[in-house]
């Protein structure tokens, strides 16, 4: 898609996004921050969702790491500065839930994020960053695993890039107008594969250690 088609399909957004009562910073920014096509970055189909890479970790895995991060972690109020998440003005403080699994279980630091119509699961890296799975909430194209719409990398420079569906692209089925279909990372793939990769490596461990005895500990299961 050229530039001139993109300025053209920013500007049906925004109009769009306007008739409906959307706020989105894209709209204002202008034509120096386009929204761009989920033709360009949402190419990867996986089990009905789409990826802008090859999807990184198991749904039910994700889910059941999740669970457990809920039920066992500890939990408080934040802010979500700097955080790039939809519906920000319903979810600028959201509760937020930390547990670090046993090291027999991979020792791995989770971080569940949970607000109005928005979940996310979060992977600390030894290095201070963290990767954000957006769970739920934002578009019909979110969904666990990387990399979908939100998903990011917290504590960290990597752009965001916004897409939309447009006249009907991909799954709309009938709709004709435009609509968001959220913010993706614009972090090279190479960046993706590594950090998909390490992610799917600590959701395999924690997710295969979910058994607890009677005093709430964990234990591997067989």
């Amino acid at each position: 898609m050229n530039s001139l088609s993109r300025t053209s399909l920013m500007i049906a957004v925004c109009i769009s996004a306007a008739g409906i009562g959307w706020t989105t910073g894209a709209c204002a920014s202008g034509p120096s921050h386009p929204v761009y096509s989920v033709e360009d970055y949402l190419p990867v189909v996986s089990d009905g969702y789409r990826y802008t890479s090859t999807p990184y970790g198991e749904v039910v895995g994700i889910l059941k790491v999740a669970q457990q991060v809920k039920t066992y972690g500890s939990h408080r109020k934040i802010s979500t500065r700097g955080m790039r998440i939809p519906n920000k003005a319903l979810n600028s403080i959201v509760m937020r839930h930390d547990y670090t699994f046993p090291t027999v279980c991979g020792g791995s630091r989770f971080s569940l994020y949970e607000g109005q119509g928005f979940t996310a699961l979060g992977y600390d890296n030894e290095d201070g960053t963290a990767v954000l799975d957006v769970l739920a909430g934002g578009s019909p194209y979110t969904a666990p695993r990387l990399w979908g719409p939100y998903d990011q990398v917290l504590n960290t420079n990597t752009p965001m890039v916004t897409v939309a569906s447009f006249n009907g692209y991909n799954g709309s089925g009938l709709m004709t107008a435009s609509f968001l279909a959220g913010e993706v990372t614009g972090m090279n793939s190479t960046t993706q594969q590594q950090l998909g990769n390490v992610y799917s490596s600590a959701i395999y461990t924690a997710s295969r250690c979910l058994r607890h005895d009677d005093s709430g500990q964990l234990l591997v299961t067989r």
